[in-house]
């Protein structure tokens, strides 16, 4: 009976040594998995660039107008307005700036609390542009990631515009990689490359971010989205604007005959396009100039038979044009300011970077119209391919 009772004694005893050996591993691992994990959400800085923003707290119904320099949390919503821009600054130097009408929730912004480990970064785009400049990650992994309507965006170190629109999400690659998620499929988009993410619909193969804005560009569709017309018109005898076709090539050409008197015949066409966020911005198009009866650009040097305009707004407010003209000949020596002689009949293919300082001064903000006319007494000149590039 001795014995058993030793036993059993030296049973519970090591029993008990075990059940606090358990124990204190448990409390050591969990300690340690808690330092491991423990998050801390971080702060975001709210700056505004101009106009206003409007802010909606974690839990209010009510937005109010944003001060510069606010500092939000997690849940919180930032909308900016008409005209208004803004910028947010994350913790790791990572910043969104805001174009108008967007809208931004910050659903978690932490990183590890005692280690450099882990931070997560999750916002929601519901609407509008915004631009993202990923920073170096401070942690040993970060996740950055965009929720759309339509799309899930994981972005890395690098620079990445967000268009989200009614029915669809824009990204688009400047520098670095993203993953673009939706409909259980993902698609990897790298340095110059853009996708698009459509509403019910897995993201496009990337293609790249070089491209035309302008819609009807090439008179495919005859003039749809082409407003033409004549003005200053001193005998009563407009000049025409058809939409011809040369080698499966279809073109405009302005036109005008049987008169010694003045008139100016134009396509002008609206385009209203915020080009701010473009790293490049080139207007193309072809043109070919068939008959002049003036000399040049005429006595004033101010008629000339083609001349293209771009009409724009800069980074002030303000408003301003680029103007550029051609002529076949000048056999009078009248004027041709701005102006440059073509071959007679032969197409040409002119290309002008509108952000080059040398060439438009002050840099376009955003472009509102173009135009083409021909002017003098008499002329005939095409227009053909007209292309607005970007990326």
């Amino acid at each position: 009976m001795e014995r058993r009772a030793d036993q059993l004694a030296w049973t519970i005893l090591l029993g008990s040594f075990v059940v606090f050996c358990l124990i204190v591993g448990s409390v050591i691992g969990g300690v340690r998995w808690y330092f491991a994990h423990a998050m801390t959400t971080r702060p975001v800085r709210l700056d505004l660039i101009q106009g206003t923003a409007l802010w909606l707290p974690e839990g209010s119904r009510q937005e109010v107008n944003a001060a510069d320099r606010s500092m939000l949390a997690e849940g919180d919503r930032v909308r900016t307005t008409e005209g208004s821009e803004a910028i947010l600054w994350f913790f790791d130097g990572s910043n969104l700036r805001l174009w108008p009408n967007t809208t931004v929730q910050i659903l978690k912004t932490a990183t590890s609390t005692y280690r450099p480990l882990d931070t997560d970064e999750i916002l929601s785009q519901d609407q509008g542009h915004v631009r993202y400049n990923i920073a170096l990650p401070s942690t040993d992994s970060r996740q950055f990631e965009v929720q759309t309507p339509q799309a899930s965006v994981i972005l890395r170190e690098g620079s990445y515009k967000v268009q989200v629109a009614p029915g669809q999400t824009v990204v688009t690659v400047t520098s670095g990689s993203a993953t673009v998620s939706s409909q259980s499929q993902a698609v990897e988009v790298l340095q110059g490359e853009w996708v698009t993410a459509k509403a019910n619909q897995p993201p496009s193969t990337p293609e790249s971010d070089v491209h035309n804005i302008l819609t009807n560009g090439d008179f495919s569709q005859e003039l749809a989205g082409w407003q033409p017309g004549n003005r200053a018109v001193e005998d009563g005898i407009p000049g025409q604007i058809q939409v011809r076709e040369e080698l499966n090539r279809p073109f405009a050409e302005l036109w005008r005959e049987g008169s010694d008197k003045h008139a100016e015949t134009f396509i002008h066409k609206t385009i209203n396009e915020d080009v701010t966020d473009y790293g490049m911005l080139r207007f193309a198009f072809q043109l070919r100039i068939l008959e002049q009866t003036l000399s040049g650009g005429g006595d004033l040097g101010s008629e000339f038979p083609l001349s293209v305009r771009v009409h724009y707004r800069d980074s002030s407010g303000s408003e301003a044009d680029w103007v550029h003209s051609y002529y076949i000949q000048n056999r009078d020596h009248l004027p041709t300011p701005n102006a440059d002689q073509v071959i007679q009949n032969q197409w040409t293919d002119e290309s002008i970077d509108l952000f080059d300082p040398t060439v438009v001064s002050p840099r376009p903000a955003e472009i509102l119209w173009i135009e083409f006319s021909a002017s003098g007494h008499g002329y005939r000149s095409d227009i053909g391919r007209v292309q607005l590039l970007v990326d």
